[in-house]
């Protein structure tokens, strides 16, 4: 009898220390959960570091980072004038009861990539900020985990963001798209910026302090949507009083929930508990898997007088499902860039190279990278001293023939064309088409180029760590 006592005993602490294992702190911030409900996340990152600074070098190796500006052909890569980010240089937060607010200057320009990414993301107290003033008419920030998240048996997407703002002119969203038509600098097309959204998207837009979703495929924006609607007021309106309203250093999670044919974003509120915005998809959501972008939009936010609130803090990014869809990627150097443009035509035939250097050759390579002002077979491509190719956006804007701003591309390349080492990227302004309007200069330019690799299940090459470099000026 006494032997079963202490077995029974035994048992129960063994109960006990498990479920005290499991109610983590991270859990208890969230809605309460059980333990049955809890997901298995494919990904998570919560963007440690508290350094003493405003930091790139403690962002994660694991995401990529673009800034994409509308920019005249003349100045694509002259300097931007600073504008105001939340934190102070010893990363003070922004505290609404100090005044002047905590904040920094931010030097932003085109030179973005995983191993130097912008002034305009970095990580302060053990989260990460996404940034963009009024600098070039119409910004872009993108940065998203390099895997794709699946949902084909419905899937759970949450993170943690301030939700203070209610400008029109700057904002967040969340873009999922297949990686095979992945676009960094895209917008509605009604906005002044050349890319416009994927035909396969799923938007979910933080505008206004309001729930927007879009849902489209077959066709790039404003065609193909199966829906494009919006919460019925802004945060403000339903919650008065919420003090995330007025101080941006309260996060609160984001959950988004796919199924079949329904998705739901919840917010979590004051109390804890979470505000659901429910939509129907008719005919079901058109894909189930790709990646997740996290973008900062910036349209002339000083109209609306928004001189300063331009910063979004980002904590606690996770995605469940099975892991499925990662890749690595080897960049050219930040400032490594094609630039053949300027106030008039270059001439036909002018050429310029870009480096990659590969400690491998990985299965499925593919060439992705930014193109302005490209022309349907005038950006031509040889690699490593092989025939010139052309290379074409997504789509075009005008006519199907050319595009005036900067443009997402995407070209799969065979293994042999590429070298364990240094690779050469020559770029050639080849023939006008007849199709282009006559007021349209010869040229164009390329950035943010990098080669792509499945992963398969392969462990990544180690790259080096990111450290803070000024901004520098092209080659």
């Amino acid at each position: 009898m006494l032997i079963q006592m202490v077995r029974i005993t035994f048992l129960l602490s063994l109960v006990v220390a498990t479920f005290s294992w499991q109610a983590t702190p991270a859990m208890a911030a969230t809605t309460p959960k059980t333990v049955a409900q809890e997901p298995v996340w494919a990904l998570e990152e919560s963007f440690d570091g508290d350094p003493g600074a405003p930091s790139q070098a403690l962002l994660p190796r694991n995401f990529d980072y673009v800034v994409t500006h509308r920019t005249h052909p003349t100045e694509h890569f002259s300097g931007f004038s600073p504008y105001l980010a939340d934190h102070a240089d010893d990363c003070a937060g922004p505290n609404p009861a100090i005044s002047p607010l905590p904040q920094h200057n931010v030097t932003t320009s085109h030179f973005s990539n995983g191993a130097n990414p912008d002034q305009s993301f970095f990580i302060c107290k053990n989260h990460m900020m996404s940034t963009m003033g009024d600098v070039s008419g119409y910004s872009v920030t993108s940065f998203w985990p390099k895997q794709e998240f699946n949902f084909a048996d419905g899937g759970v997407l949450e993170f943690d963001v301030n939700i203070n703002g209610g400008h029109p002119r700057s904002w967040w969203e969340v873009l999922i798209v297949p990686r095979t038509e992945l676009k960094v600098g895209s917008a509605r097309e009604w906005l002044p910026i050349d890319e416009t959204y994927p035909a396969d998207r799923i938007v979910f837009e933080f505008g206004e302090n309001k729930r927007k979703i879009q849902v489209g495929t077959g066709a790039v924006d404003p065609q193909g949507k199966l829906i494009d609607v919006a919460d019925w007021g802004t945060w403000e309106q339903m919650f008065p009083g919420d003090p995330a309203s007025s101080d941006r250093r309260i996060r609160r999670t984001m959950r988004m929930t796919f199924n079949n044919d329904q998705l739901i974003w919840a917010i979590e509120k004051a109390d804890g508990s979470f505000s659901e915005y429910k939509v129907t998809v008719p005919g079901g959501l058109p894909f189930d898997q790709g990646l997740v972008l996290f973008k900062t939009h910036a349209y002339t936010p000083k109209k609306d007088g928004n001189t300063s609130t331009y910063t979004f803090h980002w904590d606690n990014i996770r995605f469940d499902g099975p892991v499925v869809g990662r890749y690595e990627n080897y960049e050219a150097a930040a400032n490594d860039v094609v630039y053949m443009q300027g106030n008039g035509d270059k001439p036909i035939g002018l050429s310029d190279t870009i480096t990659i250097d590969l400690p491998k050759v990985g299965p499925n390579p593919v060439l992705f990278g930014q193109v302005h002002n490209p022309m349907t077979g005038q950006v031509l491509l040889s690699i490593n001293g092989g025939p010139n190719v052309a290379v074409d956006p997504y789509e075009y804007t005008y006519n199907n023939c050319s595009a005036s701003g900067w443009k997402s591309f995407r070209l799969p390349l065979d293994p042999a064309q590429l070298i364990v080492g240094t690779n050469t990227f020559e770029w050639t302004i080849g023939p006008r088409p007849s199709c282009v309007a006559s007021w349209v200069w010869n040229g164009f330019s390329i950035k943010s180029l990098e080669v792509q690799f499945d992963l398969n299940g392969d462990v990544p090459v180690v790259e080096p760590t990111p450290t803070d470099v000024p901004v520098v000026e092209p080659t």
